[in-house]
């Protein structure tokens, strides 16, 4: 099963996503829900990259996937980052809902 854990910064947006795990849908390599969840993951990085304009800290290995961002982005980042990450994580959600045996979803609120 693929985990999506997402935290929530305690101002609003997100400040990471993890993924972990493997869907076990399919055999590799034709594995669609893998597939659409690793999809989502990198388009959430290229946007953070090619959009916003910053370096999220981010590791990745097979199976695993995570991706920060900077503590003190600026302000008009910070909400151009939200959106990237509100609209990956409704993917995510929507991926979940469609396969719930192969992909949880969390999310987990900052105090």
């Amino acid at each position: 099963m693929i985990k999506v854990k997402a935290k929530r910064h305690p101002f609003g947006g997100y400040k990471s996503l993890e993924i972990s795990g493997h869907a076990n849908y399919a055999d590799y390599g034709k594995d669609i829900v893998c597939a659409g969840v690793s999809a989502l993951a990198e388009t959430a990085l290229l946007g953070l990259k090619h959009v916003v304009c910053i370096d999220p800290m981010v590791k990745k290995q097979p199976g695993y996937f995570v991706l920060k961002l900077p503590d003190n982005l600026q302000e008009e980042k910070q909400k151009k980052a939200a959106v990237i990450l509100e609209t990956i994580f409704l993917g995510l959600k929507d991926i979940s809902e469609s396969y719930p045996s192969n992909v949880r979803v969390e999310l987990i609120e900052e105090v």
